[in-house]
Order: C-alpha cells, then sequence, then structure tokens
C-alpha cells in the first residue's frame, strides 16, 4: 500500500495547484453555477477516477503519443505554460505579502529550487510531494472548518447557466497538465494497485472539492477575491498563516510537475539543454507577470478546450489500439 499512496500524493500534488488550493478555481469551474455545482463537482471526480485508471494502465502508451506527435506537444506546451505561469503568479502574490526586498530573495529562491528539480526529474517530484501532500492536506482540512464556522458577511445566489460544459472543461484542464506525470507514475503499478490509486486520488479530489465548494458557497463575498480561502481567514493571523502555507506548497509541487512536463514536451523541438530548461522554468515566469486572476479567469478556459482536444486524441487512440489488436486476433 505505500507504493499506491506514494502514487496518491504524487498525483494529488500535480493537481492541487494556486487556482485549486486558493480557492480561485473552484469558483470559476464550480461555485458559481449556484446549486447544481455538487453535482457537477460529483461528475468531475467520477471523470477523473476513469481517466486516472485509463492513463495508469496506458502509461507507457502515452508517453509513446507523446514523443512522436508534434502537434500534441505544442498543445501541451501553450497548456503547461498556462498553468505554469498561474502557479508563479500565485507564489509571486503570496510572497508580495512580504516587503520589496525579500519578494526579490524569494523570487530568486524559488527559480533556483524549481530548476533543481526539473533537473533532477520524476524521483526528485516524487520525494517532494510524498513528504508535502499529507502535511498539506490536513492543514486545508483545517483552514476549510475554520473557514466554514466563519459568518457570511453577504447573502447573495449566484447561478451562471452553462456549468455542465465547466465541468468537462475543469477536468481536461487539469488532467492534460498532469497525463505525463500520471502515465509515469503507472509504468510500475499492478492492475489492483491501479485501480486503488485512481479511488484514492478522485475521492480525496472529491472531498475537498465538495468542502471547498460549501465554504465558497456560503461565503459569496469571497467571489471575486484574487485568493478566496486566503481572503475569507485574514481576520485570524495563525489561519491565514495556515491557508498561505497550503497554497505555497500547492502551487509549489504543481509547480515542479508542470516544468517537467514542459521540459519533457520541449525536447521534440529543442535540442540544447540549456535552452529546453530556460523555456520550461524562465518564460512561464515572465509571463505570469499578468496577474493570478487574469490567467486563471482568461486563460484556463481557453486551456481547458485544448485539454478536451489533448484527452480526445488519447481517448481515440486508445480504442484504435484495441480495435487493432481484435483484428489481429481474429486474423
Amino acid at each position: 500500500m505505500k507504493k499506491v499512496f506514494l502514487c496518491v500524493f504524487l498525483i494529488f500534488g500535480t493537481i492541487v495547484g494556486s487556482g485549486f488550493s486558493s480557492g480561485k478555481e473552484i469558483f470559476v469551474f464550480f461555485s458559481r453555477f449556484g446549486k447544481l455545482s455538487y453535482l457537477y463537482i460529483f461528475l468531475a471526480s467520477l471523470m477523473f477516477f476513469l481517466l486516472f485508471y485509463l492513463f495508469l494502465r496506458k502509461g507507457k502508451f502515452v508517453i509513446e503519443k507523446l514523443e512522436k506527435s508534434k502537434i500534441l506537444n505544442l498543445i501541451l506546451i501553450f497548456i503547461s505554460i498556462v498553468f505554469t505561469s498561474s502557479m508563479f503568479a500565485g507564489l509571486k502574490s503570496l510572497f508580495s505579502f512580504t516587503g520589496s526586498v525579500l519578494y526579490i530573495i524569494l523570487c530568486a529562491i524559488l527559480l533556483v529550487v524549481t530548476v533543481l528539480i526539473t533537473l533532477k526529474g520524476m524521483r526528485a517530484l516524487e520525494k517532494v510531494t510524498a513528504f508535502l501532500m499529507p502535511i498539506c492536506a490536513f492543514i486545508f482540512l483545517a483552514v476549510l472548518i475554520y473557514i466554514s464556522f466563519q459568518k457570511s458577511e453577504i447573502s447573495m445566489d449566484i447561478s451562471f447557466p452553462f456549468g455542465y460544459f465547466y465541468c468537462p472543461l475543469y477536468v481536461a484542464l487539469n488532467f492534460s497538465t498532469s497525463a505525463f506525470i500520471v502515465s509515469r507514475a503507472g509504468s510500475d503499478l499492478t492492475k489492483k494497485q491501479t485501480f486503488f490509486v485512481s479511488l484514492f486520488t478522485s475521492l480525496l479530489l472529491f472531498a475537498f472539492l465538495t468542502f471547498g465548494n460549501f465554504v465558497l458557497r456560503n461565503h459569496t463575498e469571497s467571489f471575486y477575491a484574487d485568493m478566496p480561502f486566503l481572503y475569507l481567514s485574514e481576520n485570524n493571523a495563525f489561519m491565514f498563516g495556515l491557508c498561505y502555507a497550503v497554497i505555497l506548497v500547492g502551487c509549489i509541487t504543481t509547480l515542479f510537475s508542470l516544468c517537467l512536463t514542459l521540459r519533457e514536451s520541449f525536447k521534440n523541438f529543442v535540442k540544447s539543454d540549456a535552452v529546453n530548461l530556460s523555456l520550461s522554468v524562465f518564460l512561464p515566469f515572465l509571463i505570469s507577470e499578468l496577474g493570478f486572476s487574469e490567467i486563471v479567469g482568461n486563460l484556463y478556459p481557453l486551456s481547458s478546450v485544448l485539454g478536451v482536444c489533448v484527452l480526445l486524441f488519447f481517448i481515440f487512440s486508445f480504442q484504435r489500439k484495441k480495435n487493432f489488436k481484435s483484428e489481429n486476433r481474429k486474423e
């Protein structure tokens, strides 16, 4: 079971980024769609389970496709750059609380550590997520419990249409950026282990999405904050610090996984390791100057549409491979 939970924390760490842990992503894709948002979260969790299981089982095939398809890599590069930029932007927002001098120092340290983790690869990422994610999950739960007991200042019923479109878009956006990590993680798992990794990870996502959505739905004044959970915990210094730590960890673990994904994708176009590394880390860092809310609110929906294309490509490829094997058996 140790291998199962290590894999669960690895995958969970690639998804719980700044958008998820700050509440902004939950608002954009779920909370603003009213009471039906809980149904959409259930459907999203179910889709996550099926995709986790499929990609964990077909890991080698996915890696081969990623290595061969230039168009697929270009799409993944765009999506990953958007996501990586938002992680950097989220971290910059957190660092801005510290003052200008310390802000520069922290940004410099972040770049150095990101470069080192990206160079070291999957093993370094596994160690980081195995240590940080269990702690982060418990702290995140404590923050949500605290906020849920706070009295809401404003009560309003906001409900936008088309939530059923945003539900699969959310899954596509988050999964397309972590497809490489998920596929690599499943390379040495048994069928039984794959099932439990898929189940536990999707249940963990369901629990935190549901609880986070409950908190946001009961504190609608936070909808337009850059980081809703941080905004809601600012009246208590201790809880604010815990929430700050959760978003920080969520940003960092997702950032590392995305930089690894970008590096693998850029290898298909750039032969120089130095240029590859620079594009994977420093390019998103510069784009993050657009701002956290702007990236999440405007570029995430566009990226999620492209994410749907990526998933459809793989699902179609899986089906073609299955049909090809069936035809060979008949012959």
